[in-house]
């Protein structure tokens, strides 16, 4: 193993074990472990200033698109429009344990077509958490279903995953409608997979509420007579406007799935200053709930944007490329015809030692390369380890993933989560491996 393997592992092991006993603060980790490791490499300030710049270009639009979008979306539930929608739900339905968590997905599938997992989160969370709330649900099923929304949109031919697969497959026309239709009936199947474990949260919980609080609460809980329970904020709420503020918001969603040319963060910011206009005309009190949601964006925000110092020095001090090719070395020679499915085997926890980019610039590339000597495609290479899941456990890969915990308010703590669905995510890229060999899609 190679010095610049050893301090890699040993760098992502320490902020992993770090985030996950809370040791720290994840700022801390992301600011200062990084520049350590790229020290003990012998990087001088001018590498390491080098290896920053380009880390942060990666993470910068994301923490813009943060910095607008959850304003908006805190400025729409101060003005009523998710407690209109619960009202308006809870008038024509019954909503138990099971249609909430079979919504939660459908919804989180449906806003994930336009590929940003900042949306979902956004969208999905604060939609359903009081629904939750009202029937004493685990605010962690919520985030985790949502993540299977985003798990499942993973494919669309237009992702910025799909996109860096394709640029692998040289000399193949419109390369991700042929990924895409590689790996479509394993896709199929998984969709309908994940449709049953919804269901499934949704009875265990249901067993769990009668258990706890009689067979009449779920009854109870979603009745009529509590619709009058869910109030508006006095001052902020604009239940007369709650109409424009659907439009407004429908309008922003289809302009960030149609308008792909223009900057998600400026659609947001569009948003939020014509939301602000419309629903709170005075400055003075624009100013306030400004002051407000700010309070919010901090400490998220900084740690979004600094997981760019890690992303950086791993993948420009030439780390990521000595840990990969240690793990693929690690693999007996015998094995060879059989690296890529091993490779997917481990995926997940594999994750928590990689960046997406990394992922499909550093680590596929060797795969592919390697898997020709055994004449596997690269579109086999490409479709079996496309689906990188482990990164919806780690905020190095997916720092929106802070953005999901933040918007539960404290119901959720990024230590949880990881405990509560890493084994169930490797279990389900497991399934997802298993049904793409017995369709074809991954041999």
């Amino acid at each position: 193993m190679s010095y610049p393997a050893i301090v890699g592992f040993i760098m992502m092991l320490v902020i992993i074990w770090i985030l996950i006993k809370q040791k720290t603060s994840t700022i801390f980790a992301f600011t200062v472990i990084p520049i350590i490791a790229a020290v003990i490499l012998g990087k001088g300030p001018q590498d390491i200033g080098n290896y920053l710049t380009k880390g942060f270009a990666m993470t910068i639009p994301v923490s813009l698109i943060m910095l607008f979008s959850l304003p908006y979306f805190m400025l729409m539930a101060d003005t009523g429009l998710f407690n209109g929608i619960v009202r308006r739900i809870l008038k024509r339905i019954s909503l138990t344990p099971i249609v909430l968590t079979v919504l939660t997905l459908i919804v989180s599938i449906i806003v994930g077509f336009d590929v940003s997992i900042t949306s979902i989160y956004l969208i999905a969370i604060p939609l359903f958490l009081p629904f939750y709330k009202r029937l004493k649900m685990d605010p962690m099923i919520l985030m985790f279903i949502s993540t299977l929304g985003v798990i499942d949109t993973f494919d669309v031919p237009w992702s910025a995953r799909m996109l860096r697969s394709a640029s692998l497959l040289h000399g193949v026309n419109n390369g991700t409608m042929v990924i895409f239709q590689r790996m479509l009936p394993a896709q199929a199947l998984f969709t309908v997979i994940l449709f049953v474990i919804a269901i499934w949260l949704g009875i265990k919980e249901q067993k769990r509420l009668k258990k706890e609080y009689g067979e009449s609460f779920i009854k109870e809980a979603t009745g009529k007579g509590n619709i009058e329970d869910i109030k508006d904020d006095p001052e902020l709420g604009r239940p007369n406007l709650f109409w424009t503020n659907v439009v407004l918001t429908l309008l922003v969603i289809a302009a960030l799935c149609f308008l792909t040319a223009v900057p998600t963060y400026y659609v947001f910011a569009l948003g939020l200053v014509i939301a602000l206009a419309i629903n709170y005309p005075d400055l003075k009190q624009q100013n306030k709930v400004l002051k407000k949601y700010a309070a919010s964006l901090f400490p998220v925000m900084p740690a979004i944007l600094l997981s760019g110092v890690v992303v950086g020095v791993m993948q420009f001090s030439g780390m990521m490329k000595a840990m990969v090719q240690t793990l693929v070395a690690i693999i007996p020679a015998s094995m060879g015809p059989w690296v890529y499915i091993i490779v997917a085997i481990f995926a997940v926890p594999l994750m928590f030692l990689f960046t997406n980019d990394t992922w499909y610039y550093v680590l596929l590339p060797i795969v592919i390369s390697l898997m020709n000597e055994y004449h596997v495609s690269p579109i086999v290479v490409i479709a079996t380890l496309f689906f990188n899941m482990g990164a919806m456990l780690t905020p190095i890969a997916q720092p929106q993933i802070y953005l999901g915990i933040d918007l539960t308010h404290g119901a959720v703590t990024f230590d949880r989560y990881a405990k509560y669905a890493f084994l169930p995510i490797w279990g389900l890229s497991i399934v997802l491996l298993v049904l793409g060999l017995l369709t074809g899609s991954f041999r």
